[in-house]
């Protein structure tokens, strides 16, 4: 089963996260993204780095783990609801 934020509680919830990850953390994010800017997708990526949303689950406002946006920085949704799809 998979559950949705509606949009005033997804907002609370991306605002809660806003500072989920250092600037230290974006700026090393950044630095891959752009090494790795050719890819299809890296520069949608990029663009949200410094959304308040980058790192929050799309699906159900969890967050998304530092190493797993590392791994891959396209990544819109949390393991869980990867997995669901």
């Amino acid at each position: 089963m998979q559950v949705k934020l509606d949009d005033t509680r997804r907002s609370d919830h991306v605002a809660m996260h806003y500072h989920y990850f250092t600037i230290e953390q974006r700026n090393v994010l950044a630095e891959l993204m752009r090494a790795r800017l050719a890819e299809p997708g890296m520069d949608t990526a990029l663009k949200r780095l410094h959304a308040p949303e980058f790192g929050v689950c799309e699906a159900c406002g969890g967050d998304i783990p530092f190493v797993r946006l590392q791994a891959n920085p396209r990544l819109t949704h949390c393991a869980r609801c990867l997995a669901e799809r």
